[in-house]
C-alpha cells in the first residue's frame, strides 16, 4: 500500500512539474501582463489534470475494486 501511496504522490508532483513548465514557458513571451498570467494559470491546470486524469485511466481497475469492496 505504501508503494502505491508513493506511485500516486510521484505521478502528482510530475502533473505539477508539467503544469508549471505550461506556466514558465507563457512567461517566456517578453508581455507579462494580468490576462496573460491568468490564461497561463488556466492552461497550467488544465495540463495537470489531464496529465494524472491519463495515469489514473491506467490504474482505475487496481483501486476501484478495492474502493467498492463492502458493496459485494
Amino acid at each position: 500500500m505504501k508503494t502505491q501511496k508513493q506511485e500516486i504522490v510521484w505521478n502528482l508532483i510530475n502533473a505539477g512539474l508539467a503544469g508549471a513548465l505550461v506556466f514558465l514557458g507563457s512567461l517566456t513571451s517578453g508581455n507579462i501582463t494580468l490576462n496573460g498570467v491568468v490564461a497561463s494559470l488556466i492552461a497550467a491546470g488544465v495540463v495537470m489534470f489531464t496529465k494524472f486524469k491519463d495515469y489514473w485511466g491506467t490504474q482505475e481497475g487496481e483501486y476501484t475494486n478495492k474502493l467498492f469492496n463492502f458493496i459485494k
